[in-house]
């Protein structure tokens, strides 16, 4: 174990020297605090807008049909400017005054028979074929007229437009809506921290090997020692990579982000030291059943460039973990979710996912993690066993039966 610590510290030591690493870490770190700002930044930009900035729609009543309450359009503060007007201009003349960009639409309001109709005149709909407002907000200030004609006050009419409070009860163990927002995207984090650390493992033994700096190592240590020290630095410095990005973004989303943005999008409630406990402990486990796949996919290779090609097939498993994690969060009440709990290949992605939700029970985590330490294990072992005989080989072409031949091997 002396020996894997030392390997561990090595690897580590190294990783944090590269200028690729400290580049990347930065620019992560960056991306998060501007990341947490742009809102802020948007609500710059919209400030230096003056008034004259936005548009202007005319709005043509001839009949009075609203009985001058179209005036209350500009106190509603929906971003445009209304210009009311009893006179109703021809078409000529709006026409100039859409190609001056003096108004940016028209509305023309007319009744036939018992029917009120709002023609909305703009120069070209284009190809989304939008208009600049919700046509409902002239439906609702006409209620309000018609009910004010039927002697109803300001109260009785304020009490009927009140909306109904509509709330959903869920029966299952899962809950839904704002939170599994928030649980998908953690699912993708881990996705993607967990591969990018354990490819790193892969690409650093294939460096090594190619670079004959694996002789040196071979006649000082054991491949054992090796490859579990590889696994034990680079898990190190993803932890602490990912850490500063999450502490990074807790920081900036305090001081920076406006809270009340997420209301009614994100619940942020399930975040709590439990669920922080149980995404380090699935983040390093996930990790390190990964890393030792990979682990076996770099000494199987003589070059740096054949990394990806022999990691593909791994990628492939990753990517069906995820997508296996993620989709099934989409339906909680789905039989898939038990699958993506116990199977090792998702459960580092769904279980903290799944936790956040409340849908995961402790013994279900038991028996998750049960699972994976014993995957790893056998998977360590396999790969220690392979990594042992094929180390030491350069220009080899391996294939399915060479590696069951070194795995039958006796290395140390």
């Amino acid at each position: 174990m002396k020996d894997s610590i030392i390997v561990a510290k090595f690897t580590a030591t190294e990783m944090f020297k590269k200028k690729s690493f400290k580049i990347t870490l930065a620019i992560l770190l960056l991306s998060v605090i501007v990341g947490f700002n742009i809102p802020n930044i948007i609500n710059l930009i919209n400030n230096n807008n003056n008034v004259e900035n936005k548009d202007t729609i005319l709005v043509m009543d001839q009949e009075d049909i609203y009985k001058g309450m179209l005036n209350s359009l500009n106190q509603m503060e929906l971003g445009y400017i209304f210009e009311i007007t009893n006179e109703v201009k021809e078409n000529d003349e709006l026409r100039e005054l859409l190609e001056t960009n003096k108004i940016s639409a028209a509305i023309n309001i007319t009744s036939e028979k018992d029917n009120i109709k709002l023609d909305y005149i703009t120069e070209a709909m284009g190809l989304s074929g939008n208009i600049l407002m919700d046509e409902m907000i002239f439906t609702d200030l006409y209620k309000y007229v018609k009910l004010s004609e039927y002697g109803l006050n300001e109260e009785d009419i304020m009490n009927i437009n009140k909306p109904l409070i509509f709330g959903v009860i869920e029966l299952g163990d899962a809950q839904s809506g704002e939170i599994l927002v928030l649980s998908m995207g953690l699912c993708m984090i881990l996705f993607f921290a967990i591969y990018y650390c354990a490819y790193q493992v892969s690409a650093s033994i294939t460096v090594e090997k190619t670079s004959k700096i694996i002789d040196t190592l071979i006649t000082s240590t054991t491949p054992k020692s090796i490859i579990i020290g590889k696994t034990l630095g680079i898990g190190f410095v993803g932890l602490v990579e990912v850490l500063a990005i999450i502490i990074t973004g807790f920081l900036s989303y305090k001081l920076f982000f406006p809270a009340e943005i997420l209301t009614g999008h994100i619940d942020l409630s399930g975040v709590t030291i439990g669920f922080a406990l149980v995404s380090i402990i699935y983040f390093l486990l996930g990790y390190t059943l990964y890393a030792f796949i990979y682990a076996l996919c770099g000494s199987l290779v003589s070059k740096p460039e054949d990394v990806q090609q022999s990691g593909g097939l791994v990628a492939i498993v990753v990517l069906l973990g995820f997508y296996l994690a993620y989709f099934s969060m989409m339906n909680p009440a789905s039989s898939l979710n038990k699958l993506a709990t116990y199977l090792p290949i998702s459960a580092p992605f769904s279980v903290p996912s799944r936790y956040i939700t409340g849908a995961v029970s402790t013994l279900d985590i038991s028996i998750s993690i049960i699972i994976l330490l014993l995957s790893i294990v056998a998977f360590a072992y396999i790969s220690i066993k392979i990594y042992s005989s094929a180390i030491i080989n350069y220009g080899t072409k391996f294939n399915l039966k060479t590696m069951i031949e070194m795995f039958k091997q006796n290395n140390n």
